[in-house]
């Protein structure tokens, strides 16, 4: 079977020029071809430069409304998700051109908003037309990217820094990451909006709410579909990403955190720019999508199984040309990138069959809970008081809930006229009584807690199927409808198609209507033709060698920024390089390397058994022990087993001594002594400008081996 490949989708939106830019007296140098998906910039340094243009698949021009933004763009792909497929849509550009506008946009009024807003109300609206077969649970996530940080939007403590891990049958995951399970849109605007406040926005001299981080709202759709009593679980994945935008210091004049910010954010869309670039090179055999935790997030989305619209959204202004120029040449390359998008059946890690098994666990808890019987005491022998309540069908959550109400009411009847007899019966001794309403006492208490836990159960049940939620429409009908918003999508991408296909075709055609060779009726007529096609030529001309200009500029600043990123990696390495020399001996440097090993999912270093030496063991301890001071009695219980594990550990804390490196415990105490007397000295500020000239000649003198056995004194590092 072959493979089905599909193209990223890429749209243009401008917006309009802001009340700032026309008191500044900045003029649009922007032209919009909504008809023909074409995007002409003029450059305004250059007056007889030719204006640059754009095709894409479909452009929005300053008048465009956030409704028929989103009927385009997202309305496909979050049909896709209830498919199973996963989707993308991200919203690319420098900053201030209304990315975070088009995603979230603004509550109120209701036409102002984004793309992710309107998202959640589509999701339900199809979920409330679907078959009654079909079951849905939603789930939502939030974080952020700040300074290469993941943050948890929708965590208690929004500092924690999250890692990314890869899951070969499930692709990239941010592990710990918080989800919510959804049973309306209401609240998946409330985690929009509890995100939305946490998340980092500044401002600059572009933009007075500046996003400083690139944000991921995730929403995951799985599906359970009962089809001749077999069960088939989908499950759809949707990230809506609003990307910081890409920024100059000299126009923003960011200064301190908010320059450090631009820092991050630059270098992440400069890798993304480097990821798209490398997709549509044919010759490139690595895709640097490691090279940034932004490039990671959306490695699926770039070249995987995902259905992918790129929003890209510039400025008209003529002081932004350089950046507008930029995005749309991205943006360009972008359309070439093929992905391989697939319907996500029946995965491992789906939780709806999970959440159902554990429906159906409660339930026959349940009915075993209802069977069973209890009884009372009568004087003098045992009389069975009758079941609670006996219900066949323990689906009929709310029957059974009303039921075992009524029979509480009947068991309290019951106990009642059983303790009027005992009071009644004049032959049983006081003790006698006292002994039976004792006994009645307690059976009524034990029916009392099995009505309680019955009660609890049917809570859960209820509360676990309210997150499942449940097309309305009969079988049918839902598949009558499900066609024909089939076909209506496949009617207007054909539609799209055709047009782009039109367009293009009228392009070639009149490049060709310059080669053909036609017969004039005068010399001044064929003068004229053939002036216009000089003309129309050396202003295509014009137009290439202006582009090759451009690129070779563009290549240049990129060897340069190449070039400078280099030099930085070279001064880290040689700053490393020298601790390494100046701190930790040959010998043991040599042992390190060889015990070391590169973590592909954590993208570090690191030795096995690291977490049990030096003052990690010492941290881990002292934070065990801070946690267990503010746990209760139970929780402490059970953290004494893990607490005692640390404290019996045995020690690997290491000292440097004339004898060479030796373990702390096996130190005599007077050999301790002296290692606490040359640390405290060596943390004195001006303990090496005590030091008498002569040692430290002496300790110039000294070989090389003595300086391997002595580390780091040998160096000067610490006093003699």
């Amino acid at each position: 079977m072959s493979k089905k490949f599909e193209c990223v989708r890429v749209v243009i939106r401008c917006r309009p020029l802001n009340e700032t830019e026309k008191k500044d007296g900045h003029v649009c140098i922007v032209n919009m071809d909504t008809k023909n998906g074409q995007v002409t910039v003029r450059n305004p340094k250059v007056v007889d430069e030719v204006p640059k243009q754009f095709t894409f698949d479909q452009i929005f021009d300053t008048q465009s409304q956030q409704e028929n933004v989103y009927n385009s763009t997202a309305s496909p792909i979050v049909e896709s998700v209830l498919e199973g497929y996963n989707g993308t849509i991200f919203a690319y550009g420098q900053t201030g051109t209304g990315k975070t506008h088009t995603m979230e946009g603004k509550d109120d009024p209701p036409t102002s908003r984004g793309i992710i807003p309107r998202t959640f109300d589509h999701i339900f609206q199809r979920i409330e037309n679907m078959a009654k077969n079909k079951q849905f649970l939603v789930k939502v996530s939030f974080l952020e990217l700040y300074n290469e940080e993941i943050r948890d939007l929708l965590s208690k403590n929004i500092k924690n820094k999250l890692d990314i891990r890869e899951n070969p049958d499930t692709g990239i995951y941010i592990k710990d990451l918080s989800k919510f399970m959804i049973e309306n849109p209401q609240e998946m605007r409330e985690k929009l909006l509890h995100g939305r406040e946490n998340r980092a926005v500044g401002a600059t001299a572009m933009n007075q709410d500046s996003s400083r981080s690139h944000s991921l709202f995730q929403i995951t759709v799985e599906t359970n579909e009962i089809v001749q009593g077999q069960s088939h679980v989908t499950v759809g994945k949707l990230n809506l990403v609003d990307l910081a935008g890409s920024e100059r210091q000299s126009k923003t004049h960011a200064t301190g955190d908010r320059l450090k910010e631009a820092i991050n954010i630059n270098q992440s869309l400069t890798t993304l720019g480097n990821v798209i670039s490398a997709l549509v090179d044919n010759k490139s055999q690595h895709i640097p999508y490691r090279d940034s935790k932004l490039t990671r997030l959306l490695q699926d989305s770039l070249g995987g199984n995902t259905k992918t619209v790129m929003i890209a959204n510039i400025g008209p202004a003529d002081y932004n040309f350089d950046e507008t120029i930029s995005t749309l040449r991205y943006a360009h390359r972008a359309k070439q990138i093929k992905n391989e998008p697939k319907i996500n059946e029946d995965p491992k890690d789906a939780q709806i069959r999970q959440f159902q098994e554990e429906i159906m666990k409660l339930k026959q808890q349940l009915e075993l809970s209802i069977e069973g019987g209890g009884g009372v005491m009568n004087p003098g022998q045992e009389v069975l008081v009758q079941k609670v309540v006996k219900v066949k069908n323990v689906d009929k959550i709310k029957e059974a809930e009303n039921i075992i109400e009524r029979e509480k009411e009947e068991l309290k009847k019951k106990i009642e006229e059983e303790r009027r007899k005992i009071d009644q019966q004049k032959n049983l001794g006081e003790e006698e009584k006292m002994k039976l309403l004792k006994q009645l006492q307690e059976k009524e208490e034990q029916a009392n807690n099995a009505r309680e836990s019955q009660q609890k159960l049917i809570k859960t049940i209820q509360k676990m199927e309210q997150k499942l939620v449940n097309g309305h429409t009969e079988v049918e009908e839902a598949r009558k409808k499900e066609k024909e918003l089939e076909e209506a999508r496949k009617l207007i991408e054909k539609e799209k198609a055709e047009a782009a296909k039109r367009a293009l075709e009228l392009q070639k055609k009149e490049e060709f209507n310059l080669e053909l060779q036609t017969k004039y009726n005068s010399i001044k007529e064929e003068l004229e033709d053939k002036t216009r096609r000089i003309k129309t030529l050396q202003q295509k001309t014009r137009q290439l060698e202006f582009e090759n200009k451009e690129t070779d500029e563009f290549m240049a600043k990129e060897i340069e920024d190449l070039q400078i990123r280099k030099r930085e990696i070279l001064q880290e390495v040689k700053l490393k390089q020298f601790i390494l020399d100046y701190f930790i001996p040959p010998k043991f440097l040599e042992t390190m390397q060889m015990l070391a090993l590169y973590n592909e999912a954590a993208e570090a270093w690191t030795i096995q058994g690291l977490d049990y030496s030096g003052k990690l063991t010492k941290t881990q301890i002292q934070q065990a022990i801070q946690e267990q001071q503010q746990m209760n009695v139970t929780d402490q219980i059970n953290s004494e087993e893990k607490l005692q594990e640390l404290l019996n550990h045995p020690n690997v804390y290491f000292a440097y001594t004339e004898e060479g490196l030796i373990r702390e415990e096996q130190l005599a105490p007077q050999e301790k002594k002296k290692v606490q007397k040359r640390l405290q000295s060596a943390k004195k500020p001006q303990s090496a400008k005590k030091r008498p000239s002569s040692k430290r000649i002496e300790s110039a003198k000294k070989s090389v081996n003595l300086q391997e056995q002595n580390y780091p004194k040998a160096k000067g590092l610490t006093s003699k």
